[in-house]
């Protein structure tokens, strides 16, 4: 498995490669540009044997994802992926996506009945990003980069437990550099429902002595 910088997992592993999205500040799309490993990022490219890597006995925490959204992956991906999952059930899994809900019921079955070491989070930057509908299943919420104060109703929480919040890396032309008030915030609403908060080492210049990193709920029962 390839290590990673990322704070909160210990590696990441992408059966797929790809997304047709297009942010602006995508960090997936300009890795690929630099190391080529699809030809057109807008168009998803499964890789099965990198799932042979999840044979490691050591438990991780791996995010299978990185370089792709699970919103565009087909259903014979899915399955591909939870039958390595099956096998190894040593790792702790991490997915984000940007879509309203988890999209595929595959995965939800697995997440919420059938196993207890798969995470799901939603990836938000604005506030026009985020919404608590009833069918929001998401155990976390990613918050990077932070683009702009953000407004949490925490109310319709549903299973939301934790939080990740990171500034935006590189030097995109219009990089925006979020204000400690906005993190400040962030860290309010949650601590009022009793929300974890993991911030990203991207912060802890701008955080100074209120940086902070509660446990993640992934590593809870290590």
């Amino acid at each position: 498995m390839k290590a990673t910088k990322i704070d909160w997992c210990d590696c990441t592993i992408n059966p797929v490669v790809g997304c047709p999205r297009g942010c602006e500040y995508c960090y997936a799309r300009k890795m690929n540009a630099r190391f080529g490993w699809v030809e057109d990022f807008f168009k998803p490219q499964f890789f099965y044997k990198r799932l042979k890597q999840l044979n490691s006995k050591t438990p991780k925490s791996v995010f299978l994802d990185s370089m792709s959204d699970i919103e565009f992956w087909t259903d014979e991906w899915i399955e591909k992926v939870l039958g390595a999952i099956h096998e190894n059930p040593q790792h702790n899994y991490i997915f984000l996506t940007k879509n309203k809900a988890l999209p595929y019921e595959l995965f939800y079955e697995q997440a919420f009945k059938n196993s207890g070491n798969l995470f799901f989070g939603k990836s938000v930057t604005v506030n026009k990003q985020i919404e608590f509908t009833d069918n929001f299943n998401f155990e976390f919420l990613s918050i990077e980069p932070l683009l702009e104060p953000l407004k949490l109703d925490i109310k319709k929480k549903a299973r939301l437990t934790q939080i990740i919040i990171g500034a935006e890396t590189g030097n995109r032309k219009g990089k925006v550099i979020p204000k400690k008030e906005w993190v400040d915030s962030l860290v309010n609403q949650a601590d009022e429902y009793g929300i974890k908060v993991f911030m990203k080492e991207s912060l802890r210049q701008i955080m100074g002595d209120d940086f902070r990193q509660d446990k993640l709920i992934w590593e809870i029962n290590k």
